[in-house]
């Protein structure tokens, strides 16, 4: 028979040995846990810059003038002209790393955007189709949202066609994105809007320091 006091004893290491244990699972587990969150988290926070981002260069493009700053979150700031040679053009990139990939496959989704399409009805569709891809980065994820400006035309007389032209500025830091009005110009070289109609074209100069 075990004596009363080496019981207590016995119950205290056992009792111990459990709530180590526990600690331990909660240890291994929880640290996943925090880090999705804390992906998510910077997730959002890049998301709400990028949406503000974008209402700044729609309310200086309506006023044709003005100067605005933004400060950025952790991230790069990536911008391709509107006459650049490139699949991206007339795009504005912001890109972040995260810990924990937020998508267990390489993926390019629509966000926040009713109507898609390179043309839509000018008051109906948003001047701009904003979207997310995701890859993988080292043991992390590297996620990049994208604001693309289209043209947007009306569908009766007199018919034009309305888009914002980002012109790339000095992009040599990580604090804050400066937007600015850099003039408007109609039918540039030549160019028609696709409804045949005289195209204004607003240009939003991007720099980053």
């Amino acid at each position: 028979m075990i004596p009363k006091a080496q019981t207590q004893v016995i119950t205290i290491v056992l009792i111990s040995g459990i709530v180590i244990s526990l600690l331990g699972t909660a240890y291994m587990w929880g640290i996943p846990l925090i880090t999705k969150r804390t992906s998510i988290t910077e997730f959002l926070s890049a998301e709400d810059f990028v949406v503000k981002l974008d209402q700044k260069i729609i309310d200086i493009s309506a006023s044709e003038s003005g100067e605005t700053t933004l400060d950025m979150p952790d991230g790069l700031i990536r911008v391709y002209s509107y006459d650049a040679l490139d699949p991206l053009n007339n795009s504005l990139i912001f890109e972040f790393v995260t810990d924990q990939p937020l998508s267990t496959t390489n993926s390019n989704v629509i966000l926040k955007t009713s109507i898609l399409g390179d043309n839509a009805t000018y008051g109906e569709a948003e001047p701009r189709i904003m979207s997310m891809s995701t890859g993988s980065y080292a043991t992390g994820s590297k996620i990049s949202l994208r604001l693309r400006y289209r043209e947007l035309d009306t569908t009766t007389q007199p018919f034009r066609g309305y888009q914002i032209s980002l012109v790339a500025g000095s992009i040599s830091g990580t604090e804050q994105v400066i937007l600015s009005y850099a003039g408007t110009e109609v039918n540039p070289g030549g160019k028609k809007a696709m409804n045949g109609g005289d195209l204004f074209l607003t240009k939003i100069k991007v720099d980053a320091v």
